[in-house]
């Protein structure tokens, strides 16, 4: 974080500075948990429906914060700065400190591949300028203004996620950030719950452009049924489009998949052409580095940064990472999160695979009253994708292995059982042909256990193997 005063903090946040004897005390580093270092950090105790970090204010300064930012007045001997609420005083922080570096800004939402294409971003611009980017899953109403925190004066990019899990989210964390590039990735059902239906997510989603200048670029999928909505929307402002079709603005063809599902292809931008090839496995990653590509180019990369920078992206963990664990066995680490399109995604990759195919899906949460038909439309896709095996685990997502029930479709009541039954398809099919176990769910469903356990037992016989080597 750059370095601040108090009075600034104040002002900023339209709060009233109390208790400071010197209104001038540097501030250069923000917290709202007590688990961080606060030696002379600024604490802002926010306020929730389940907690209230205002129970932490006398820790928090035990532990060497300096000063508060808190809706409850403290005595006159500890400095702090009262507001109406704390959550909103973080986000006016937040934009405060970013309209002082003043960074070019690329914002970025959608149902999935936000993550994704941020890494791309990262990767191509920090070729040559210092980026900051959102770290993790820091995305939300919270995550987004501490992202815009740890901004410092050197930093000359910001690529910034957000997601939201109700209409109104990216509406506000927009109007923070301020980008001066919004990516809308694509449309599909994740999060429904929060938004009523996938229209409902279209809408919340397209509250990303509401934050751009006069000038500023959006940028949305060629293939969406939701294109012309964004373009009644964006009416004589800039809109530009990416994808498969020769009508898209930034388009890729001639794409060719690897043993490994990672994909070469040509990517076009108006006469520019040039190939890329992905360390990522998957169709649906072109889409992704065509997003990247189209902001990108708008902020002044070159073609050779661009395709330099997207061939150098690995994969992150959880998010169709492939591990070979013998010469006939590969596990794909898709556990990071699962929505109907990442899940239709991945078995897309899988059965581009040859050998044995086996889909091991926990529950997709957050789809709303429909979970259980979004599920068996998963299901009728595996079978699209010539999957041996469909292995479930969840309450939802047996309905998924119920439309593949006959072609090795199993539902398991728990881990255990569901793990066991992984080792011995493995073992029966990998004598005569090659194994690939793609394991994915949300985060609720923590299907990381099966990826460690399947891990573990091969690191095992691999030194039970060593132990009896000649």
């Amino acid at each position: 974080m750059i370095s601040v005063s108090l009075a600034w903090v104040a002002m900023a946040v339209n709060g009233e500075l109390r208790g400071a004897s010197n209104p001038q005390q540097v501030i250069n580093k923000v917290s709202t948990d007590t688990r961080d270092a606060l030696d002379s950090a600024l604490f802002i105790a926010l306020k929730g429906e389940q907690f209230d970090a205002h129970d932490f204010i006398s820790q928090a300064l035990a532990q060497g914060a300096i000063a508060v930012i808190t809706q409850q007045p403290l005595d006159e001997q500890t400095p702090h700065i009262l507001v109406e609420d704390t959550r909103y005083a973080l986000g006016l922080l937040g934009a405060a400190v970013k309209a002082e570096v003043a960074p070019k800004t690329i914002a970025i939402t959608g149902s999935n591949g936000k993550t994704t294409v941020k890494e791309m971003l990262a990767a191509i611009i920090g070729q040559q300028y210092n980026v900051l980017a959102t770290a993790g899953n820091f995305n939300n109403d919270i995550g987004v203004p501490l992202t815009l925190l740890r901004l410092e004066a050197q930093h000359q990019y910001a690529v910034v996620e957000l997601g939201a899990n109700h209409a109104g989210e990216i509406a506000y964390t927009t109007s923070l950030t301020r980008p001066d590039v919004a990516i809308l990735n694509n449309v599909s059902a994740a999060h429904v719950e929060g938004f009523g239906s996938v229209h409902g997510v279209a809408k919340a989603k397209t509250e990303i452009f509401q934050g751009l200048p006069e000038d500023g670029l959006a940028i949305t999928p060629y293939e969406s049924e939701y294109l012309p909505c964004w373009r009644n929307v964006r009416a004589g402002k800039r809109l530009q489009t990416f994808g498969l079709s020769e009508q898209a603005d930034v388009r890729a063809s001639q794409i060719e998949l690897n043993s490994l599902g990672q994909p070469t292809f040509k990517l076009s931008i108006n006469d520019q052409h040039w190939t890329v090839s992905l360390q990522l496995s998957g169709l649906h990653n072109v889409k992704n580095a065509l997003a990247a590509s189209a902001a990108a180019l708008e902020v002044g990369m070159s073609a050779e940064e661009i395709a330099t920078g997207l061939a150098n992206v690995a994969p992150v963990k959880g998010r169709l990472t492939p591990m070979q664990l013998t010469e006939n066995v590969t596990v794909i680490d898709d556990t990071y999160n699962a929505s109907v399109a990442s899940t239709k995604a991945a078995l897309d990759l899988l059965g581009s695979y040859q050998g044995t195919t086996i889909m091991v899906l926990g529950d997709m949460a957050e789809l709303g009253a429909e979970a259980r038909a979004y599920h068996e439309e998963v299901g009728d896709h595996a079978i699209q994708a010539g999957i041996s095996k469909f292995f479930t685990l969840g309450v939802l997502s047996q309905s998924a292995s119920e439309v593949f029930n006959g072609r090795g479709g199993k539902h398991f009541s728990s881990f255990a059982t569901l793990v066991d039954e992984i080792l011995q398809t493995i073992t029966q099919r990998s004598v005569s042909e090659h194994v690939t176990v793609l394991v994915k769910g949300s985060r609720s469903s923590h299907m990381e256990r099966v990826v460690n356990a399947l891990q573990e037992h091969y690191k095992s016989a691999s030194l039970q193997g060593d132990q009896h080597a000649c």
